[in-house]
């Protein structure tokens, strides 16, 4: 659970409060050994208030990866001015070190500023080779450096890039436009582990035949993934016709692979929503939410909904309501509130406004 912030600060403040009454009932001496390790612990006064969490205690990763993040936010308050420092190291498994992963100093820095209570990764580069070894595991010990506070055990699962993964689309949904200036929706495919050679996936459209038929009317397509590659952009060509439909769903599924590859949880499936431009739906309201930043600054947070399949631009003006108004952000329609921030000095009186929606120019997964 991440820690608001004005939790931290009245953490910080209890504690100054604390170490104040601490240093005025003892000599200016014993005040000074705050800034030492405590002569009973060994442990510094300035990271005893830390802890170390994980975000995701269980990860697994294939070998193909870059590197392995282990993830973790580190909690509570500090005096301490400069950075904090945690180190992983190797806790045992069946992987090798510098065979397998390679863990250098495993440290990773993280600024006291902006640092506590957010998430934080030391990265472990991976080493992929042509061996058929099978999956390993690795257990890592996350420590704050100057801290006797207890570890945090990371357990990975290394998966052999040699095997065959799993097949699946990027997102659950995909918006496009008929009436899209390229002409084409894209959809797109990713595999997982062995990607050395090439592999033909087949998949079927479901919805209405009229939906079926503004992407040329086949039940059945196939996609081609080439050696090498993890992922893949499948275009399929649109026809634009002058009729008055509002928008369609199209279905897509993964049935088979050549190489065997097993489709992914909850990403088999994905729905293509395609927006008519002969249809223009009814725009949202724009909420506008304003705060000082200070230091004579002004920000305020703008939202407003979208239909799935289009998109809204914003504009703003800083002279009056005829103008010029200047494009600052592009809403796409995802049926969900879509959000965007904006600062600017606190002598403007700005002044935002949408246009009426359009269909979207691309294909955008959501």
């Amino acid at each position: 659970m991440k820690i608001p912030p004005f939790i931290h600060s009245m953490r910080r403040t209890t504690f100054i409060l604390m170490v104040m009454g601490y240093s005025m009932a003892h000599t200016p001496l014993a005040a000074q050994a705050l800034d030492g390790p405590d002569p009973r612990t060994g442990q510094s006064e300035e990271v005893s208030g830390l802890s170390l969490s994980l975000d995701y205690p269980r990860l697994d990763i294939g070998e193909n990866r870059a590197y392995i993040p282990l993830f973790f936010t580190v909690n509570g308050s500090t005096f301490l001015t400069g950075d904090i420092k945690v180190r992983a190291t190797f806790a045992g498994g069946t992987a090798t070190p510098d065979e397998d992963f390679i863990l250098g100093d495993g440290l990773r820095v993280v600024p006291v500023q902006g640092g506590l209570g957010s998430m934080n990764w030391v990265q472990i580069p991976l080493v992929q080779d042509e061996l058929a070894e099978g999956d390993e595991t690795a257990s890592f010990d996350l420590t704050i450096e100057g801290s006797a506070n207890a570890p945090v055990r990371m357990e990975v699962l290394i998966k052999d890039d040699m095997a065959v993964g799993e097949v699946g689309f990027v997102s659950t949904r995909f918006s496009a436009s008929e009436g899209s200036s390229s002409g084409h929706v894209q959809v797109r495919l990713w595999r997982t582990l062995n990607t050395r050679n090439a592999a033909t996936i087949t998949y079927k459209l479901e919805g209405t035949a009229e939906a079926l038929a503004a992407l040329g009317g086949e039940s059945q397509r196939t996609a081609e993934f080439q050696p090498g590659d993890s992922q893949i952009f499948v275009s399929i060509p649109v026809i634009n016709d002058t009729e008055t439909q509002g928008y369609r769903e199209i279905t897509m599924t993964i049935e088979s692979s050549s190489d065997g590859m097993k489709t992914m949880n909850f990403f088999a499936t994905t729905v293509l929503t395609l927006a008519d431009d002969e249809t223009k739906p009814e725009g949202a309201a724009l909420s506008i939410m304003e705060g000082s930043r200070g230091e004579g600054q002004r920000g305020v947070a703008l939202s407003t909904m979208v239909p799935r399949g289009y998109q809204v631009l914003l504009e703003f003006s800083d002279s009056s309501l005829v103008g010029p108004w200047e494009p600052y952000w592009i809403f796409h329609g995802s049926d969900v509130e879509q959000v965007t921030f904006n600062q600017f000095d606190a002598s403007l009186m700005r002044m935002f406004r949408i246009k009426p929606p359009e269909p979207l120019d691309i294909t955008l997964p959501w």
